[in-house]
């Protein structure tokens, strides 16, 4: 068994933790709703596991998990979008086997309060951070896109826990 967290494409619906069963093919095809793919997170490693049919079924966009994986895989950044159920996982192993979730994913978007994000602006650092503070995740990870997409100066963004 391992962790991972369910983003269902219901916006009304809490994103939340889930003990899986990975190596179970069934499980995770019952969670998306059928034969499914994994969309890649660059850092921290990480899978989104989701319908690979969803086109075809014309399910509906999951805007939760799309957001976050064109923050932590930007070369998916308006390439690939996630519909339907989703599930995060940790990336394979060495063998092959499906990891759980990241700590610090799963604190991030679980067990943390308030967010804050922070912007490079030369490659060799520093991060600064903007005053403003967020309580939802996704408004936080959203900001870091647009500010991202927007200036020019802005060579890299990430979420982080304000608290």
């Amino acid at each position: 068994m391992i962790t991972g967290i369910l983003f269902p494409c219901d916006e009304e619906q809490p994103i939340k933790r889930v003990e899986v069963d990975a190596e179970n093919v069934e499980t995770i095809r019952g969670i998306v709703g059928g034969s499914y793919e994994a969309f890649n997170l660059d850092s921290p490693p990480a899978s989104f596991l989701a319908n690979d049919e969803a086109m075809l079924w014309s399910l509906p966009f999951n805007l939760r998990a799309t957001v976050l994986l064109w923050q932590h895989a930007k070369g998916l950044r308006s390439q690939a979008y996630i519909s339907g159920d989703a599930i995060l996982t940790g990336a394979p192993d060495g063998r092959g086997f499906t990891k759980s979730v990241p700590s610090e994913l799963m604190e991030l978007l679980l067990d943390t309060e308030t967010y804050g994000v922070e912007f490079l602006h030369r490659p060799d650092g520093p991060w600064s951070r903007k005053a403003i503070t967020f309580t939802e995740w996704f408004e936080a990870y959203n900001y870091a896109i647009i500010h991202e997409e927007t200036y020019a100066t802005v060579r890299n963004a990430r979420v982080i826990r304000a608290e």
